[in-house]
This record gives structure tokens, C-alpha cells and sequence, in this order.
């Protein structure tokens, strides 16, 4: 009998290594929370939640002369950076993430370049196989980097999702901490019906514009202002009536709204003059 509970202890042990093992170089599940991942499929199903490391992450794609931008054009190659952080220093830190299109949530783009302790993983969610980054490893920094190919056809504003984890690496499953955001890529052809929010067209006006405009919906709070290849030229904060954009050059742009909370909500084509 004691043997018996004696094998059983130590088949207790085995799964718990292999589980912290395997959940360091990656999680063989979708948790990004991206639309169709289950709801139970979380960072929090085998790190139970610290309140100590208040993580944060942040996604920036960039054209490769390191340029962020927020829109794509089909075909071409961006850089996209992962930074995950935390305070009370965090020992380690992880991620996962995925790219979906806003409309039918398709997986969508390649990835390539992987950076150091990055690999990708294909997973299955609803019955489609979508394209996962994840950390192979922990990271010290909480700096992830990979490259990603826009797809070949305007395929409509593409939606990244991803989660990060602070981690305090003490051999067990506490005191860990993860958060989730996500972020939208426009596509600069993008019609003008496609707006995010139907509330949010033909917010700004006059259009076409000479030198100032303004914003006529008081749920803006954050607005940016995007060049024909998707590069942020400006960005205004609360602010509704003439706006200078006398040095814009001439041409098309696209305002992009956000909320307070920093989510996009609508955008909008116009014409500087």
C-alpha cells in the first residue's frame, strides 16, 4: 500500500514538472483571447493570479526602417514587436498571438524571421487551423520579435490579438500574472463604408480639407492621423475644432478614432488639399 501511494506521489510530481516545463516554452492551447477561443482557455488555468506584477503589453508593427505604422499594404513584409512589462520586477515574461481578419475572424498573413525564443504553432479553433507566435522560452527583456507578410489581397482591417505573462519563475504555479489587448491593422484601401463604427463616419468635416478641420463626435478621444502607407504623421488628444493640418502635403489620409480606453472604434478617409 505504501508503495502503491508512493508511485502515486511521484506520478503526481512527474505531471506537475512536465506540466511547468511545457508551459514555459509555450502553451499547446489558444489563450490570446482572440473571438472563438474558449472562454475556460486561459494563462490562468495553470498560473494561478498574483496581484504583484500588474503587467502590461504592447504590439507595434513596423515597416523595416523600424517606422510604426497602422495600416498594411497587401504583400508587403512588417516587423512586429511584442514588449511585455510588469512592475515589482517580474522574473521571466511570456506571450502568445495570433492575426484574424476583423470580418470573419480568418487566420490571416505569415509569419518568418522568428526572433530569439519565438516559435510559431498551429492550433485549431472552431474547426480552422489559425497561426500562433509564443515564447519557446521565457525572455528576461519581454521583448518578442518576428516578421509578418500582409496577405496579397486587401482582406479588410486585421485584427492581432495577444496575451502576455509575468512570471516569477519560483517552480510552481502562484504569483504569476497575465493580461490580454489587442490591436487593429488597417488596410488604406479600405472602403469608406467599412467604417468601425457606423456612429464614427464622416466624423471630421470639412472634407476635403485646406488647412484646418474638426471633429464633430464628442466619443473621440484619441485621434491619429495615417499617410497613404499607413504611417502616423499626427495624433490629437480631445481636441473637436480647427485642427491645423496645414503642413499635411497633399493627398490621402485616414483618421483613425479611438476611445478612452484606447480601442479603435471608427475611422475615416479624407483628402487634404
Amino acid at each position: 500500500m505504501t508503495l502503491t501511494r508512493n508511485l502515486l506521489y511521484v506520478s503526481l510530481l512527474l505531471c506537475v514538472i512536465i506540466s511547468l516545463l511545457s508551459n514555459s516554452s509555450g502553451v499547446p492551447q489558444a489563450v490570446s483571447n482572440a473571438p472563438g477561443e474558449a472562454n475556460d482557455k486561459s494563462c490562468r488555468n495553470c498560473h494561478l493570479q498574483g496581484v504583484n506584477f500588474n503587467p502590461s503589453i504592447t504590439l507595434d508593427v513596423m515597416n523595416p526602417d523600424s517606422t510604426i505604422v497602422h495600416a498594411y499594404e497587401p504583400g508587403n513584409n512588417y516587423i512586429v514587436r511584442v514588449r511585455v512589462s510588469g512592475s515589482n520586477n517580474p522574473k521571466s515574461y511570456g506571450f502568445q498571438m495570433v492575426s484574424l481578419t476583423s470580418a470573419d475572424t480568418t487566420d490571416m498573413g505569415s509569419w518568418s524571421g522568428l526572433g530569439e525564443k519565438v516559435k510559431q504553432i498551429s492550433l485549431t479553433v472552431k474547426g480552422k487551423v489559425r497561426k500562433y507566435l509564443e515564447q519557446s522560452a521565457p525572455k528576461v527583456n519581454g521583448i518578442f520579435t518576428a516578421n509578418w507578410k500582409a496577405p496579397s489581397t486587401d482582406r479588410g482591417n486585421i485584427v492581432f490579438y495577444f496575451a502576455g505573462l509575468a512570471v516569477n519563475l519560483n517552480g510552481g504555479d502562484t504569483g504569476d500574472h497575465n493580461v490580454t489587448n489587442n490591436l487593429t491593422l488597417m488596410s488604406p484601401s479600405t472602403s469608406g463604408n467599412s467604417d468601425t463604427d457606423i456612429s464614427l463616419r464622416n466624423v471630421i468635416y470639412p472634407n476635403p480639407v485646406y488647412n484646418a478641420i474638426s471633429i464633430k463626435n464628442s466619443a473621440v478621444h484619441i485621434t491619429s492621423f495615417l499617410n497613404i502607407s499607413g504611417q502616423e504623421v499626427m495624433q490629437i488628444i480631445d481636441a473637436t475644432e480647427n485642427i491645423d493640418v496645414s503642413h499635411l502635403t497633399s493627398g490621402l489620409y485616414f483618421a483613425v478614432f479611438k476611445n478612452a480606453a484606447g480601442v479603435v472604434t471608427g475611422t475615416q478617409k479624407f483628402i487634404k488639399l
